[in-house]
């Protein structure tokens, strides 16, 4: 965003890459500096050395930063060539003008801050404060702490206080908090440390110098706390209180943290009684005496497991989605202990992408895993060693599966179309229907390769 304001720095004015470079670190801090202190904020530098006295501006405009070129005002001039701080009243308002000096002590440009207030002393007093807090933030705010930084709204409360704990300007938000904190409705020229924040906070900020942020309970509501302490000179301090009421936002959060515990809690109980389900068919299976029957009712308990091991998976996630390798890891340890054999050797092996997909999906993968492991064990190896892999790739609106195996491969007269294998007719129905994608079947160099393109969820 700020890529070509630099080039045009360094194209139309006599600035050096380091000072253009201070100049747009700055400028990263426009946004915040008018939340915060209800200013409309311009950096302003010359565009050349020469009588023109031309200036080049960087505003804000729409949340995005721009420049422009004006003519400057006789008091830029005068703040660039003294580079002394200047106050004055404007026909509106109040008018703050603060220089920005390079590494070598050069005034190369200044920050404005401009505000539509009464031209009584009292609020040019009050814009002063805030003004002059803020532009030595933005003068000293590094590049990590910008990143940290967030608009405040007119919603939020804004308290400044010195190194000694004495307030000097509130917003009318904070006055309106004042109570709910325990600060002095008066605010101004009272202690912070007569209120209900945590003074041993207080201390700290003040001391290390650093921000700090919290969440604090006052009766029925939560307000977070974000103190940034800003150097002013040698020996003094200011701070900034935001206070902002994130009663509804922190509600919203504990709503959302027990629908989880419910969700979680219904995938736990259906799990545990798929796996009854699947201990009857297990029971049922000893009891027969019919190879067919104990086959027929095995494929039955594996799938049934393998839609079990989803709603166990997802009932220990936070959100209600899961990961393919997750399901696939867990698929393959499963059907190793119930399908292979003691003397087997059978290598698993998951490649790429370790995609999130949502449980939804999750239950149809894992049926589709479960029919496509199974046949490989069963049909593909037929006892002897072997390796199963699996290879998922992210693409731009579609998941990829490749599934192989090191088996025998299809006859030579297979037909999708045309197969009576239930388990095929499953892998098909679920990737077609269901999964709403495609899926392709062939011999590859060695055994067997599935393709199968799934749409991601939006």
């Amino acid at each position: 965003m700020t890529v070509h304001i630099y080039d045009e720095l360094v194209k139309e004015t006599s600035l050096s890459s380091l000072q253009a470079s201070l100049l747009v670190h700055i400028s990263h801090m426009i946004r915040f500096g008018q939340s915060v202190s209800k200013h409309k904020i311009v950096l302003f530098t010359y565009i050349t050395d020469d009588a023109s006295c031309e200036m080049m501006c960087i505003s804000e405009v729409a949340d995005s930063l721009v420049t422009s070129r004006i003519q400057g005002s006789d008091m830029w001039k005068k703040l660039i060539n003294t580079g002394e701080c200047i106050q004055q009243s404007t026909q509106n308002g109040f008018e703050y003008l603060f220089p920005i000096v390079d590494n070598g002590g050069k005034t190369i440009g200044g920050i404005s801050f401009t505000c539509t207030a009464p031209t009584n002393g009292t609020e040019g007093k009050r814009g002063f404060i805030v003004a002059d807090t803020m532009q030595r933030l933005m003068l000293t705010a590094t590049d990590e702490q910008i990143k940290e930084y967030e608009p405040i709204s007119y919603l939020d409360g804004l308290i400044i206080f010195d190194q000694n704990g004495t307030i000097l300007y509130g917003n009318d938000t904070a006055l309106h908090l004042a109570d709910i904190v325990g600060v002095d409705r008066r605010l101004v020229g009272t202690s912070i440390f007569g209120s209900s924040l945590k003074i041993s906070a207080i201390h700290r900020v003040l001391t290390d110098r650093n921000d700090f942020v919290s969440e604090e309970i006052y009766h029925n509501m939560v307000l977070r706390q974000h103190m940034i302490p800003i150097a002013m000179g040698r020996n003094e301090c200011r701070c900034f209180l935001i206070l902002h009421d994130c009663t509804r936002e922190s509600k919203q959060q504990q709503e959302l943290l027990v629908k989880n515990s419910i969700i979680k809690e219904i995938h736990h109980r259906v799990k545990n009684n798929l796996q009854t389900v699947a201990g009857l068919l297990r029971m049922e299976a000893r009891r027969s005496n019919l190879p067919e029957v104990k086959a027929a009712l095995q494929e039955g308990i594996s799938r049934i497991e393998s839609m079990a091991l989803v709603h166990d998976l997802v009932s220990h996630y936070d959100e209600d989605y899961i990961s393919i390798r997750s399901i696939y890891d867990e698929l393959c340890r499963l059907l190793r202990q119930s399908m292979v054999e003691r003397y087997q050797h059978v290598e698993f092996r998951y490649h790429g992408d370790d995609c999130i997909i949502s449980s939804h999906q999750a239950s149809y993968i894992s049926l589709v895993f479960n029919e496509l492991i199974s046949n490989s064990i069963i049909h593909g190896l037929a006892g002897e060693d072997g390796l199963i892999s699996v290879e998922v790739s992210s693409l731009e609106d579609s998941i990829r599966i490749v599934f192989t195996d090191s088996g025998k491969g299809l006859p030579s007269d297979f037909n999708m179309a045309k197969s009576k294998r239930l388990g095929m007719q499953i892998i098909n129905n679920l990737v077609t229907h269901e999964l709403e994608g495609t899926m392709t079947i062939e011999n590859g160099p060695i055994g067997v390769v599935v393709t199968i393109h799934i749409h991601k969820e939006n």
